[in-house]
Parts: C-alpha cells; structure tokens; sequence
C-alpha cells in the first residue's frame, strides 16, 4: 500500500534532460497529467524559463498553480474546500490536518482570494522544511503524520484523480457520509458490490494462470520456492496451471504443505502464526482481542486444518477473494480503526524471520518498540551512537533462577503471549521475562 516516491532535485546545475525529467514529474504532481499541445501553447515562456535554469522548481510551480490551466483544473467550478484539499495533496504533499487548518486556510482563500492562499502554501515554514526552493512536491511518509487518520487521508486522497468524486464534495466528508472510496472514487457499499470488478487479480488464461502462481507465492511464502521445494509442490502447481484448481483451493493445499508450515508453522508462537496466516490470506493484521481470542481457540483446540478452514470458509474471505482473486494487502476500508490499518501496513513490510517467530508484531508495539523499518527494537537502539550501544552491551545480563532452566522460562513465556490482552500480560511480567522477551527478537 505505498504510493510515495523519493525526492527529485533540480538546481542550477542540472542538466537540461533533468529539467525536462523534472518538468514531466511536476505536472505529474502537480496537474496529474501531462499538459495537452493546445495547453502547453499558454505555458510556453514559463516552460521555457524552467528548462534554462531561469525559475527553481518552486517558483515554477507557483506560477503553475496561478495559471489558467492549474485554475480550469481545480478552482473554477469546485468547492473551495476541495480546492484546498487538492492544493494540499499537490503542494504538500498530504490531506488537511484537522478542523483548525481547515478554517484557517478557508477563511484566508475567502478573505484574500487565491494568490495569497497559494503565496501562503509556498512561502510556510513546513514546505521550506519539506522542499525547499529545487526540490519537487511528493506524497510523504507515514513519519510526517500526527495521527493515523490523517495518514489514512492522505493515503486515499493520493489515490484520486481530478473528476473521480466531483468537483464539490472533499474526500474528508466521503469519510463521515460512510461512503467506499477505496478505488479512488466514494460510492455507497451497495453500489460497490454492484461494481467491484476484481479482475485484475483473477485468473483466466494459461499466462494469467503462471502470473498469478508467482503471485500466490509472493504473498503467501514471501518468495518463489526454490526448486528442491518445487519439487514437492509439483502435482499440485501442475493441477492449478491445468485449470483443476481455482486459486482458493491451491491455497488451500499450499498453506496446508510441509512447505508452508516449515516456514511459518513449526518453530513459531501460535500467535505469531496467527497473524502471519492473517496477512497471507485475508491481506490484513488481526483486529482486535476478540479475534485473537476466536482463532487462538481454534487453533489449539482443533488444529492447524481447522484454523485454514475458518478463515477460507469466511463470509470476510469470500468477499474479498472469492474462488478466483488472489489475496492482497487491501486498503483502508477493509480495516475496522485506523490504528489496525497502520498495524496491518506494519506487518505487511515484515518479512519472515525479521522480528523472531516468536512475539507478534502487536506486542512490540505495546513494549514500546519502533517497528517502522519492519524490524523492532527498542528507540535507543536505533542511533548508531557508539555511546549508547556501549551502554547497552555493559548493561548486566539477566540471570537465570537457578531452579529453572532457560528453555523452560522461555516455554511460560510464551504460555503468557497466547492469552489475549496483551497490556495484561505485559503488566503481569517480571524485570526477567521481559529482557527475555525482547531479546528474543535478536
């Protein structure tokens, strides 16, 4: 789910085939396409200017945004809330943040008219932070966020297009109607089932067939097997890729292999399996307490079958994927509170064997740990000053009770995690088990 890219930057340097490169990446941004002949005819000089090094990548796009086109495009017609949203998603890179700047940037495009909103947008503290005068606007990181629902804004907004919802209507009040706006355009969910079209992820011919098992391997085994493993899997690739199975029941029998629970079965913590088998096949982390409590009781009281079972045989499941979809990371809307769509994001940039097989994902969060590259630690650890990692490394190891070995703490321990309030758990634990438990994900 990541629609940002890296910063380009133009300076009096450059070449005239970067500026040109740069040229098309800022009305990517800023216009969402490129200009058609009959409008490049009104921006000739100011191209021109740019391409010879005359205007720095914001001064260009001050005039951009200030010309017919930007205004025809995005100003004339709309909704000055709209507007606002869209000049925020072009220029900064992000949604509004609340009501507050809401109001302030409303009454100043009222109060003083566009080009003192504009010269607003461009001469702030936070776009010089962010761009400077050479570098062109992006969508920006979740880091750059104060809370979770403006990231979840910014992310659907970076998904529109000019004309998808109107011209009227901001994407902020799509939200609070309940409307879907997961393909960039809001509908109510009844349309939605009416015209949700999933056959970019379906399978039909014999070369969608082979696309779709690589596919199927990405995201439900994190890689391609390797050939030896091939070799186990075979009758059972050879039965997808003659039409004998539908993509449910391969995975059915792919997740149910000594390959799959190899990797992500044996050796792990139930819950950790838990919530990898979660991002595998319904694209998400677990919501809550109460569906770690569901599915920990099916899978240790009726095993690993059972457990695949429940989750295939969903009405969630079947919805989403049917017989013929292969599962996918999906989007916000499929995701009950914006703290379990960052939890999910989070999981679905973790790869096997990067925090252990032992704590899931959503107790290191409730430890404190930083978990933003996909690997936890703790915040200290993340600077790479000599000083603190010496720190670290003279700190006292933790010493066993004499009376219990190390293999058997680690066996409570675990024992503890598969109860369903993590906080509990947490409160519960001694100075002991939790530096064993976080030196479990080293």
């Amino acid at each position: 789910m990541d629609n940002t890219y890296g910063p380009i930057t133009i300076d009096r340097k450059s070449t005239e085939t970067e500026r040109q490169a740069a040229l098309r990446q800022i009305y990517i941004q800023v216009l969402e396409r490129q200009p058609y002949e009959f409008e490049r005819k009104e921006i000739i000089k100011l191209e021109k200017d740019f391409l010879k090094g005359k205007l720095g990548v914001r001064h260009f796009i001050g005039e951009l945004v200030m010309s017919p086109l930007y205004l025809k495009s995005f100003y004339e017609g709309c909704s000055n809330l709209k507007f606002v949203e869209w000049s925020f998603k072009h220029l900064l890179g992000r949604a509004l943040r609340d009501n507050d700047e809401v109001a302030r940037y409303m009454n100043l495009l009222m109060m003083e008219g566009v080009s003192a909103f504009v010269h607003e947008i461009l001469g702030s503290e936070e776009y010089r932070k962010a761009f400077g005068c050479f570098t062109i606007p992006y969508a920006r990181d979740v880091k750059f966020y104060d809370s979770p629902r403006n990231y979840l804004q910014t992310n659907l907004l970076q998904h529109e297009h000019v004309g998808q919802r109107g011209k009227v209507i901001p994407t902020m009040y799509w939200q609070q109607l309940g409307m879907d706006c997961e393909l960039g355009t809001c509908v109510m969910p009844d349309e939605m089932l009416k015209a949700y079209d999933a056959v970019n992820h379906s399978v039909h011919s014999a070369r969608d067939r082979q696309n779709a098992l690589a596919q199927i391997y990405a995201q439900v085994l994190e890689r391609q097997p390797y050939a030896s493993e091939r070799k186990e899997i075979a009758n059972l690739e050879q039965e997808f890729l003659s039409g004998k199975l539908d993509v449910r029941h391969f995975l059915g029998e792919l997740v149910a292999s000594e390959l799959y629970l190899n990797s992500f079965y044996r050796d792990s913590s139930n819950l950790k399996f838990m919530e990898m088998s979660f991002k595998h096949l319904l694209g998400r982390t677990l919501h809550d307490k109460e569906e770690i409590s569901v599915y920990t009781d099916e899978l240790t009281k009726h095993g690993v079958s059972a457990f695949f079972h429940k989750i295939f045989d969903s009405d969630e499941y079947r919805k989403a994927f049917g017989c013929h979809t292969v599962p996918y990371a999906r989007d916000v809307k499929f995701h009950d509170s914006p703290r379990n769509y960052l939890q999910s994001d989070l999981v679905q940039h973790e790869h096997v064997g990067q925090h252990g097989k032992a704590v899931p994902t959503l107790y290191w969060q409730e430890l404190g740990m930083d978990c933003e590259t996909g690997t936890c630690v703790m915040p200290d650890a993340k600077s790479g000053n000599h000083k603190d990692q010496q720190s670290v490394a003279n700190q006292p190891k933790v010493k066993e009770p004499i009376s219990r070995s190390l293999n058997e703490e680690i066996e409570e321990l675990l024992q503890m995690l598969q109860n369903s309030d993590a906080r509990q758990v947490l409160q519960s634990m001694n100075e002991n088990q939790r530096s064993l438990l976080r030196n479990l994900a080293k």
